[in-house]
């Protein structure tokens, strides 16, 4: 379970990809922003004649490109020299990212992007939906997790990736796509004509306890984050929140600007964090000019907040504003810059580093919270286990791991051996039967629907973190 804890955070600080810019998201709408003028970056040289230390590159590039054994495109034999370049720096956050890369990136940054709206992960094969997006066109047609997208305006995207698929589904707003949709128990394929609209991916979620807690996640940093915050903030307080737990755990980080807007709103007055360069000379500090909060502050973190959310949780820890719970963070302090490349790629790049409000430097050792608490194995299970297709008795795959465990922690007593077994079976028809479902003893949709249901309150119960946070709150609020 290690290794699978530990592959999850990975591929969640990869996958997401949100470093802290200091200013990204107008590339996207082809506007580069200055830097602040302590940090602006010097102009690159361009030459009519190439440099002398170039020259041999540029041999090389002709050679290969011309009479190599096999051909090979000049574009991927640049891409390749400008990947080896930036990948012998050293630098896990400074890379090169070519058109489709870029295009992927800007989405995660900028928060929106014109589609349908839905998680899509592949499943032996098929491009399957792991879950509409709420309030978008793709959960209004219809669409469930589990099913198996066949084809996109008539085009089989069976064995496409995920970003092929993407591509397809994405276009226009106001523009139409036509999903051909195979769903378990339906003999024939569903057709769904869904119109795009344009996507704000919501990265702010609030909910207010009879307690007086009011619980706000932040996902991650994208350019609505600050405002939606303040929002959501507001709309807690008054309605007469006591306490804060807010949870930054799986947040990989984003917008240093928004990161600001957030710390701005909770951080007592005084530096919310401090940009150094490479020597350690201050560059910028930003500053919170609000008043302190009149309720305690608890922040939820893991190994996988990093880079902005640790802002966040350093300043609050700094400052005695907050208390932080889970397990010691990331520990991704860098600040990077993003410049448009020829071609509509862009270079991510290091230009600096930051402190927190006391001048701790995390990178690479990340934030120890004030109270470690682990989580337990299962809830890792629960939590990120997929169980998107029907499965037989008789099958052994990953998917029946998950199936058992929620089973038992639902209160049915199986042995987890990862083979839907005759035990599993009589489990499954058990549970059918007390849920007025058909007892069929097999794991349809309609099976799985109920469990993603019933595994909500589980997983709140699971989750150790979440509970001791709570627990600090309800001391600290008395």
């Amino acid at each position: 379970m290690q290794k699978k804890t530990v592959y999850l955070l990975v591929l969640i600080l990869i996958a997401s990809n949100l470093i802290t810019f200091l200013a990204v998201g107008a590339y996207y709408r082809g506007q580069e922003p200055a830097l602040p003028p302590s940090e602006e970056q010097p102009p690159v040289q361009q030459e009519e004649e190439p440099a002398e230390e170039l020259r041999p590159f540029l041999e090389v590039l002709d050679i290969l490109s011309t009479r190599f054994i096999t051909e090979v495109s000049r574009e991927e034999l640049v891409t390749a020299g400008i990947r080896g370049m930036v990948d012998s720096l050293g630098d896990p956050q400074t890379y090169y990212l070519a058109e489709d890369e870029y295009k992927e990136m800007m989405i995660k940054v900028d928060g929106t992007f014109s589609g349908i709206g839905v998680d899509i992960i592949a499943v032996d094969g098929y491009v399957t939906v792991v879950a509409p997006i709420k309030n978008t066109p793709a959960e209004r047609a219809g669409l469930l997790p589990g099913d198996r997208i066949v084809r996109v305006d008539g085009q089989e995207i069976i064995g496409f990736s995920t970003v092929e698929a993407a591509k397809l589904m994405r276009g226009p707003a106001g523009t139409t796509v036509v999903l051909e949709v195979e769903r378990d128990g339906f003999d024939e394929l569903l057709k769904f004509e869904i119109v795009r609209e344009n996507i704000v991916l919501p990265t702010v979620f609030t909910e207010l306890g009879e307690d007086g807690i009011g619980y706000l996640q932040i996902t991650n940093f994208s350019e609505n984050t600050g405002e939606d915050f303040q929002k959501a903030l507001l709309k807690l307080e008054t309605k007469g929140m006591r306490g804060l737990l807010l949870d930054l755990r799986d947040n990989p980080g984003g917008l240093l600007t928004e990161a600001v807007e957030v710390g701005q709103e909770i951080v007592p007055p005084g530096p919310i964090t401090h940009v150094v360069d490479g020597r350690g000379n201050k560059l910028k500090t930003y500053n919170s000019y609000g008043t302190e909060k009149p309720y305690p502050i608890v922040v939820l973190v893991n190994g996988a907040s990093a880079s902005a959310a640790e802002i966040i949780a350093g300043a609050l820890q700094d400052t005695g504003a907050g208390i932080l719970v889970g397990t010691k963070t990331y520990g991704k302090a860098t600040v990077q810059h993003l410049a448009s490349i020829s071609g509509n790629a862009g270079l991510s790049y290091t230009i600096a580093k930051y402190q927190t409000p006391l001048g701790r430097d995390i990178h690479g050792h990340g934030l120890e919270p004030d109270f470690t608490v682990e989580l337990p194995e299962d809830y890792y299970y629960i939590k990120y286990g997929m169980m998107l297709k029907d499965v037989e008795p008789g099958t052994k795959e990953p998917a029946v791991l998950y199936l058992q465990k929620t089973l038992n922690a639902l209160g049915y007593s199986l042995a987890e051996t990862s083979t839907y077994d005759s035990e599993t079976e009589a489990a499954v028809r058990r549970f059918q039967q007390q849920n007025g479902l058909t007892a069929t003893g097999h794991l349809n949709q309609e099976t799985r629907s109920l469990l993603a249901e019933k595994t909500a309150a589980i997983l709140e119960e699971l989750d150790a973190q979440k509970q001791k946070a709570r627990e600090v709150l309800l001391e600290k609020m008395n």
